[in-house]
């Protein structure tokens, strides 16, 4: 039998074949509102997470950075550091070996800063070990071993006597035989080239302009322990009270009257500036004495060596513009012929001065030329003429009390004291330099002998 009901049974399976056909399509739109709201949302929490995910992923990219720079950081500190330690077996070779009097007589004159670059590379660069195995004879891959594997570092060393002593302004005297005359004179001829005439004719930061004689009488007077000006003409203090207002600055300061700690301090005397030191600075210390190294000194101090010593018969080739033409194209020769070997006495530098062209030329040896005639022909610089100099003081002749002055009382050839070591590292994009002075004769604890660093400073 058929059930009443079965008819009905499609229409329950299938609800919409009841509806309107208007409601069917209300029905469908209704469901694409729907799907459009999802792709909003995603849409949306992507805009929110993709500033968060870059600001996420620059963090990182900083962090991770900033931690490579400070690993090279300190890993170019270390290296400074390891240089600056390994540098203590320089000063120990010259300490025992080139100061030791056998040494000098068998060998002559040496330094440390001659051989510093070669045997401190065999430890601070991966090819340094080829240099240095050349040098002692040996096989390429001897000190292969001794090289750090990541970064480098380089030492640089200089004596401190080649350079001039500002402190010796101080040392008041009398007359152009005190060193404090001396000094004068060297930064008078340091200054002399007419390159430096820019550094005098314009405005200094104060709005003043400053002759060369009034900066090296400022300085003098900042130095010394007197309150009376210095005459540069006289080469001695004079009768005028100093007046340089350092007190009525905006930030005012007293005068050094005393020695000076470091040459930076000489910014403060009046009419130096930065553009005078750039100039001059490198050839300035605080350290060592007031007599001319002849074996580390520039050629401006050589020349002075030299007018203050000449002999009577030349005397004129150091006066006026012979200083520039004759005597200073000398000093330089010399300052030359001393790359090739120092001097082992003043005589040696005596012989030097007085007949240049008994020397082989520098230029000879690297090839320039064999004769005086191929030097003419290939236009290489001559052999300037010489100068017959004193060794020793002496009375002139006539008077009794004037003295002649010789190259021994202002000049020596001793074996250098203080260095100046400088340390340069780098390790990926990092690069540190550090600066110390060395004393090797400063008196430490009993036990612990003498040397010691009296400067530090890194950058």
């Amino acid at each position: 039998m058929t059930d009443p009901d079965d008819h009905l049974q499609p229409a329950l399976l299938q609800p919409e074949a009841l509806l309107p056909t208007g409601r069917k399509r209300l029905r469908k739109k209704g469901g694409g509102r729907e799907h459009g709201v999802a792709i909003l949302m995603v849409l949306a929490c992507l805009a929110v997470l993709m500033p968060f995910t870059a600001a996420f992923s620059y963090t990182t990219r900083v962090d991770w950075q900033a931690a490579i720079n400070l690993r090279d950081e300190v890993a170019a500190r270390n290296l400074n550091r390891g240089g600056l330690r390994l540098s203590l077996l320089l000063f120990e070779l010259q300490r025992m070996v080139f100061n030791q009097k056998q040494f000098r007589q068998m060998m002559g004159s040496w330094d440390i800063t001659q051989v510093a670059p070669y045997l401190m590379s065999a430890f601070g660069s991966k090819e340094g070990h080829e240099g240095i195995a050349g040098m002692a004879g040996l096989d390429a891959s001897t000190f292969k071993e001794l090289a750090i594997d990541n970064g480098s570092f380089e030492v640089r060393m200089e004596a401190e006597s080649g350079k001039l002593n500002i402190n010796c302004l101080g040392n008041t005297g009398q007359g152009k035989d005190s060193s404090q005359a001396r000094t004068v004179e060297t930064i008078e001829a340091m200054l002399m080239p007419t390159l430096y005439d820019s550094l005098f004719d314009e405005e200094k930061g104060d709005g003043q302009r400053y002759t060369r004689a009034q900066v090296i009488q400022a300085m003098v007077d900042y130095i010394d322990d007197d309150n009376k000006s210095y005459d540069v003409v006289k080469l001695a203090a004079s009768s005028t009270q100093e007046r340089y207002r350092y007190t009525e600055l905006f930030d005012p300061y007293q005068g050094r009257n005393a020695r000076l700690d470091s040459v930076d301090e000489l910014h403060l005397a009046e009419g130096v500036d930065d553009d005078l030191m750039t100039a001059i600075g490198a050839d300035l210390t605080v350290y060592g004495s007031c007599k001319v190294n002849l074996n580390f000194a520039s050629a401006d101090q050589i020349a002075l060596v030299i007018r203050h010593s000449a002999d009577a018969a030349d005397k004129w080739k150091t006066e006026g513009e012979n200083f520039l033409m004759k005597t200073l194209p000398l000093a330089r020769y010399v300052v030359d012929q001393r790359a090739m070997a120092l001097f082992a006495d003043i005589k040696a530098f005596e012989e030097l001065v007085e007949k240049p062209d008994k020397f082989l030329s520098p230029l000879a040896v690297l090839g320039g030329a064999s004769s005086p005639g191929a030097m003419r022909n290939a236009n290489m610089p001559k052999i300037p003429e010489g100068i017959q100099i004193r060794l020793n003081s002496e009375k002139k002749e006539g008077t009794e009390d004037e003295m002649l002055g010789g190259a021994s009382d202002i000049a020596t050839v001793a074996p250098e004291r203080t260095y100046r070591v400088e340390v340069i590292a780098e390790a990926g994009a990092v690069k540190k330099r550090l600066t110390a002075i060395y004393d090797m004769q400063f008196a430490r604890a009993q036990s612990k002998g003498t040397g010691a660093w009296v400067y530090y400073r890194e950058d």
